[in-house]
Parts: C-alpha cells; structure tokens; sequence
C-alpha cells in the first residue's frame, strides 16, 4: 500500500512512472467539476488504466465487504469528504465470499478471521491498494458524510519500471 498527497510533487519523484503521470495529469484539471463516471487518460490504452468519479454518503462497516483485485491496483484519491478504508495483505487464506467478477477484476472475501487496519482517508490524499492488498473503503467516520472519490485503476504490468 502507498499513501501520499496529490500536490506533493517532490515526493512523487519516488513512484513508478504510471503513478507520477497520473498525478500530474489529475493536477491538470478540475476534480471537483468532472462529471461522474469512467474517465480516460490520455497517454494510455484504456483497458490499462483509466480513472472513475464517484460521489457517495459513507456507510457503516458491516455494509461493506472486503475486496481484492488480480490483475489492477486502486489509486482512491479523496476529493472531497472523508472516509475509513481498512486494509490487510492478502496471505491467500481469505475465503471468497462470491464468484471472482471477471469483468470487474473483484473478489469479494468473507471478513472472518480477517484483521484489517484502519486510517482516515481525507482530502487530496492518495491510497494506491495493490492485488496483495485487501482493502474496504467507504466506511463512515463518526458521522454519515458525502463524500467525492476519484479511482485510478492501473493494470499491474505499468506499475513495473
């Protein structure tokens, strides 16, 4: 898992290209008017990487289950609002809560004996989930809040310098 901030460009020197064009490119625009909704980028294929707005009301914890993904990592930048996104590393013992979503790269698992880590997501900071990363985002943090998310999804081979 990585964590950082959106307009720290000095530290984005130490991410693998993919993550530093995408953050340079997203500081090009207006997060905050984008229409909801699958977005490309520019400079690669579309079915490498390619970006979502969402906007939603936090949930409590138990509305969730935990996800990992096989062949994408999730770069969730919070743009507005703030959440609780809990994580573990997968070790490959979580059992499937429900059929692998080809088409969506998702595998829901079942929370038993699963301890997951928690943070507060807050604006204009960055979680990059890779597939060894089980991760629940969306969770509410004290009160129900509104939140705007945007979400990277990169194919794995462009994470590899």
């Amino acid at each position: 898992m990585l964590v950082g901030h959106l307009h720290n460009t000095i530290e984005h020197a130490y991410y693998p290209k993919i993550i530093t064009d995408v953050l340079a490119y997203l500081t090009t625009l207006e997060l905050h008017t984008l229409a909801f909704g699958r977005h490309e980028l520019p400079f690669c294929a579309s079915d490498r990487a390619w970006f979502v707005i969402l906007e939603y009301h936090t949930q409590p914890a138990e509305k969730f289950l935990p996800e990992v993904h096989r062949y994408h990592s999730d770069l969730q930048i919070m743009l507005s609002g703030s959440e609780i996104m809990t994580w573990a590393l997968d070790t490959g013992d979580s059992e499937p809560a429900q059929d692998y979503l080809v088409e969506r790269d998702l595998q829901y698992l079942k929370p038993d004996n699963l301890t997951l880590n928690s943070l507060i997501a807050v604006e204009n900071q960055f979680y990059l989930f890779s597939p060894n990363t089980i991760h629940v985002s969306n969770i509410v943090a004290g009160t129900r809040t509104k939140v705007r998310k945007l979400v990277v999804k990169i194919h794995n081979d462009l994470l590899v310098d």
